[in-house]
């Protein structure tokens, strides 16, 4: 990231110890500040604020209203988000109400590196997010919803955190209301969940072709360890489909004993009826599946 500095006479002593801010947070600067002959000097100032969109004002009381001041607040061309005032606590007062508008630190340096820190995290994101948009498009990838549904859909892994770090949401939905986590489930590609995940990605997002949260297709594809993974996480067990079934119900009805038990052990209710009027329980009875019904009988016997 890179910052231009411009600086009041008076504040000068400042500007080392901006030096050691800006190196621990690896900003590159560029400063500038007025001297005795300022109509000479606005030329510098001119090639200080085209350094870089961010700009860094350290102004005391009697700098608040110069003309070189004013004419950083023009360049910024009502860039508010990247202009900033840094001012002393015994000059605040004199910030001038047009001045409520920027970000404004009142304090000293560790104030400064505390604000520049969140900023340069953001630069970062905002940066990653320019190259993987420009990385999709050196690869003739259309930056789009459609594509990076399809990425998910085709278990790429690379393409996927492309789309991610461009910016694309990991809870957002195809044409149907699908969301892409859904989609990973549903194509097996299970090792792309705890990258959404980890991004972010809705937990009990419901899929509106079917009426599902991401458990509930996990249990019904029998991917046990990630239906048990769900669980930890704290999903929503009892969440009914479209048909009126839960996740344990999908499990059962689909003979995918492991996921039935893990959502059994999770604490899943086996009572709860669907459209039909059945239970887990009078499924697993109706099919005969013993290792159901065996871990039914260790949860609540009899």
């Amino acid at each position: 990231m890179k910052l231009a500095v411009v600086c009041s006479e008076n504040n000068l002593e400042m500007l080392p110890k901006l030096r050691h801010v800006f190196d621990s947070l690896f900003i590159e600067s560029l400063a500038w500040y007025p001297r005795n002959d300022l109509e000479k000097s606005m030329d510098t100032l001119e090639r200080c604020l085209d350094y870089s969109p961010y700009i860094l004002c350290i102004a005391d009381r009697e700098s608040l209203s110069s003309k070189w001041l004013y004419y950083a607040i023009g360049h910024q061309r009502g860039r508010t988000d990247r202009l900033t005032f840094w001012v002393s606590a015994e000059d605040a007062d004199a910030v001038p109400e047009f001045a409520n508008r920027y970000v404004i630190i009142v304090g000293d340096e560790k104030d400064v590196y505390d604000y520049y820190s969140e900023v340069e995290e953001s630069w970062c994101e905002e940066t990653k997010a320019i190259m993987a948009r420009r990385e999709l498009t050196e690869r003739n990838i259309e930056n789009s919803s459609r594509s990076f549904v399809e990425s998910v859909q085709e278990g790429d892994r690379f393409l996927m955190g492309l789309f991610l770090e461009a910016g694309f949401s990991p809870s957002l939905r195809d044409g149907a209301g699908v969301p892409v986590m859904s989609h990973a489930i549903r194509s097996g590609h299970i090792d792309l969940v705890e990258i959404l995940l980890d991004a972010g990605a809705d937990l009990n997002g419901v899929a509106e072709d079917r009426g599902t949260t991401p458990v509930m297709d996990a249990a019904a594809g029998g991917h046990d360890l990630l239906t048990r993974r769900f669980i930890e996480l704290g999903a929503d067990l009892e969440h009914v489909s479209r048909d009126g079934q839960t996740a344990v119900i999908l499990a059962v009805g689909n003979g995918r004993d492991g996921a039935a038990i893990e959502l059994i052990r999770g604490g899943a209710d086996v009572e709860k009826k669907d459209m039909l009027g059945m239970s887990a329980r009078k499924y697993a009875t109706l099919y005969g599946q013993s290792n159901i019904l065996q871990a039914l009988e260790e949860i609540t016997p009899g």
